[in-house]
């Protein structure tokens, strides 16, 4: 044993090896053929269980109704979407400009710019003011234009001017103010004049809330090459219908009352609206599921407002901007200033298509199962850290590897194991002589000396003179076949003499040869002398057959009878017939 304890030794693997192509085969072999698992502890506790199918409850109930019914998680999706929008206006208004005139505007005069992207200006209010390149006063608005002399027209900063000051002071006749009046007179500039008075705002044009708003668009869902219209309803009935969210939602014309009565159902902030202008967005969103039939593939429009509420008195509210367009008279510079109110609409289009596909639906499956693993996070800190057999439950959960205490394991168990081998090698070597002892028992009848043939072969051969080397032989072969026997049942005698063997059944229930076997007082009669000689064997066989075995003749009786009868002439004849000859006795 002394040779082995180096082969239990924990040693690590130098570079070489560990990088050896034997080493890497075995681990590619463990790789392919080996399957590991993960330990678990089972902790009957009702708390915990209970906790941990409740948030498995939770988990599932989510994964199912919301991701995979609401979302569609078994859908493969597409949202960058491609789209293309075209605006029309129609409508006939009016505004009344003087007190005998009244101006009729349509879509060429209240569309201003006539094309934008996405976007559209609908003019519902204006201001316009014709005016000439020339020499005119000031606003008379402004305070600060005020002046009383030419120096404070000089040299003065003056931000909000409406063409550059010459640096005078034009002052009114004094026909046209009461001499009790101050004299005050404006900065004269040099621009476009008269000055735009925008003070006083105008109402906004007449029936501007039943223009009507046609909106085209083209989208496409380049993933699934899927490419759609709004405009999917027969020329009839898009002549007659206008958009209403609950009769017609799907109807792409717009009437401008209908859409302020969406986005703001206080009337005077449509008022305000109209007057002074505002910005409404238009969302059109495509929501299309590609597993059902393309004709239900529809747009669904949504309408809000994003400029503020005139209620919060916000500053520079509503939406505005100004225009011009010129023109020449008599070498003569002029234009027509605008500025209009009015309500911008900015379109937007967004589109989500999904159709079913098995790798997406994988993923989800796959990520449920994940948060699964949620539930199993949230017990081990309670069972860890909460519970009350914390420390029970850590100590079949954690294990500690320490290498020295691994070595010393190893190492007992060398040694084990060794023991082991020598316990196994002792009792096959007693199960070996069992079986000897055994066939011994059972064959008695063909190696008997009295009742053989070699006893009628030895007389032949020692009658024959000529034979009589052939004799000696044969004689010797059976000595030394005798002596393996008479070995092995000293042996066994031996063990018997040391072991003490209990009654466990009774003595009339067995046979006579068990008796013999089993019986406990019964002396040993298996004697076998070291220093005997082996040309000469006497050996006893006593079965319930014999005859003398009871009471007709002691042991010692039988031994000598059977001596004489087995005892052969000797041709060396001195030394041989003085020596005492080996005993063996055979109990069955």
């Amino acid at each position: 044993m002394s040779s082995r304890p180096s082969m239990g030794a924990v040693q690590c693997l130098s570079f070489r090896d560990y990088f050896s192509f034997s080493h890497i085969r075995s681990i590619c072999h463990g790789f392919i053929y080996e399957y590991e698992t993960p330990k678990i502890v089972t902790i009957h506790s009702i708390s915990i269980a209970l906790t941990c199918r409740l948030i498995q409850l939770l988990i599932l109930c989510y994964g199912i109704a919301y991701l995979m019914i609401y979302k569609k998680g078994y859908q493969e999706t597409d949202t960058s979407i491609i789209s293309s929008i075209t605006l029309k206006v129609k409508g006939i208004g009016y505004n009344q400009t003087g007190p005998n005139e009244t101006l009729v505007v349509d879509g060429a005069d209240y569309i201003v710019p006539p094309q934008e992207n996405n976007a559209l200006f609908l003019m519902t209010n204006f201001i316009r003011t014709d005016q000439e390149h020339s020499k005119c006063p000031e606003a008379s608005y402004e305070k600060a234009t005020a002046c009383s002399n030419h120096s404070e027209c000089q040299n003065k900063d003056f931000h909000k001017a409406n063409g550059k000051w010459t640096g005078q002071c034009i002052k009114p006749s004094r026909s046209s103010i009461n001499s009790s009046q101050t004299i005050s007179g404006r900065c004269e500039l040099e621009g476009w004049c008269p000055v735009e008075n925008d003070t006083v705002v105008p109402n906004p044009i007449r029936d501007a809330l039943n223009f009507t708003i046609f909106i085209k668009n083209f989208i496409e869902f380049p993933r699934f090459k899927v490419i759609r219209k709004n405009i999917q309803q027969s020329s009839d009935y898009l002549k007659a219908c206008n958009y209403e969210k609950d009769e017609h939602p799907i109807c792409p014309i717009f009437r401008v009352g209908t859409l302020l009565d969406i986005i703001e159902s206080d009337p005077e902030e449509q008022e305000n609206m109209l007057k002074l202008g505002g910005v409404i967005r238009v969302k059109i969103d495509w929501r299309c599921n590609l597993d059902k039939p393309l004709n239900q593939c529809l747009p669904e429009y949504s309408f809000g407002r994003l400029d503020a509420k005139f209620k919060e008195g916000s500053f520079s509210p509503g939406f505005n901007f100004r225009f011009a367009s010129h023109w020449k008279h008599q070498n003569r510079s002029l234009r027509t200033l605008t500025k209009a109110f009015g309500l911008r609409f900015i379109i937007s289009v967004s589109g989500h298509a999904g159709r079913f596909d098995l790798i997406t639906l994988s993923l989800n499956i796959g990520s449920l199962i994940g948060i699964l693993g949620l539930a199993t996070f949230v017990c081990d800190i309670v069972a860890l850290y909460v519970h009350g057999q914390s420390e029970v439950y850590r100590q079949q959960k954690f294990q500690d590897v320490d290498l020295n205490l691994l070595r010393l394991e190893t190492l007992n168990s060398l040694a084990e194991g060794m023991m082991d081998e020598a316990a196994k090698r002792k009792t096959k070597n007693v199960e070996n002589q069992e079986a000897l002892k055994d066939n011994v028992i059972e064959n008695h009848n063909t190696i008997s000396i009295t009742d053989s043939p070699t006893k009628d072969k030895y007389q032949r051969l020692k009658d024959n003179s000529h034979h009589r080397h052939l004799y000696d032989n044969s004689l010797s072969s059976s000595t030394k076949s005798v002596d393996h026997i008479s070995t092995t049942a000293n042996h066994y005698h031996q063990r018997q003499s040391n072991t003490t063997h209990p009654l466990t059944q009774d003595s009339a229930s067995l046979t006579p040869v068990k008796q013999r076997r089993l019986g406990p007082k019964r002396p040993s009669q298996l004697t076998c002398s070291t220093n005997s000689s082996r040309d000469k064997v006497n050996i006893v066989y006593v079965d319930e057959d014999s005859p003398i075995l009871d009471e007709k003749l002691p042991p010692d009786g039988i031994q000598r009878n059977l001596h004489s009868k087995l005892s052969l002439p000797n041709s060396n004849g001195n030394d041989q017939s003085n020596r005492p000859s080996p005993k063996i006795e055979t109990f069955l």
